[in-house]
């Protein structure tokens, strides 16, 4: 694969992450971390590789775990470019790309939110809600949206 295509589907995760990012952010404005399932997960992740306390105030350090979730994006992005050709669902074409990287994504909130979720809350001393959870399965299929219709053009 050229490197070209994957800095293209590098910057489809990326634009695709904002796309999730500002979906989130009014959730985060209203119920705090604590509506926001990623962002609870990113800033526990952040916490402990930095040795803090998660428990701690959230929002002085929101840039670091929006810009974990957004590195995150863009490390999907890739992976969905790498996967693509595996994932046909439909017929060659945008519909194909736009509903493989929905099911994609739904996938990666299975795998990376819900699957894990006890061993979030256990580690973060938190509890990471069926509402926080919701909020990301929806986000994931605006990721999953801009990503099917970005990733093409890479």
């Amino acid at each position: 694969m050229a490197s070209s295509t994957l800095l293209g589907a590098a910057l489809a995760g990326l634009a695709s992450a904002v796309f999730m990012t500002l979906f989130e952010f009014p959730f985060w404005r209203i119920w705090g971390m604590n509506g926001v399932a990623e962002w609870q997960s990113n800033w526990i992740i952040i916490s402990k590789l930095t040795r803090g306390n998660s428990s701690k105030v959230w929002e002085p350090r929101i840039s670091w775990t929006i810009s974990l979730h957004l590195w995150h994006g863009v490390a999907a992005g890739i992976v969905f470019e790498l996967l693509l050709p595996y994932l046909t669902l439909l017929p060659a074409g945008n519909l194909s790309a736009l509903l493989d990287a929905v099911v994609y994504s739904v996938a990666l909130w299975i795998l990376f939110m819900l699957a894990p979720r006890r061993a979030f809350e256990s580690a973060g001393g938190t509890r990471i809600s069926d509402r926080s959870l919701s909020v990301a399965l929806a986000a994931h299929i605006v990721y999953g949206i801009f990503l099917g219709l970005l990733a093409p053009l890479a």
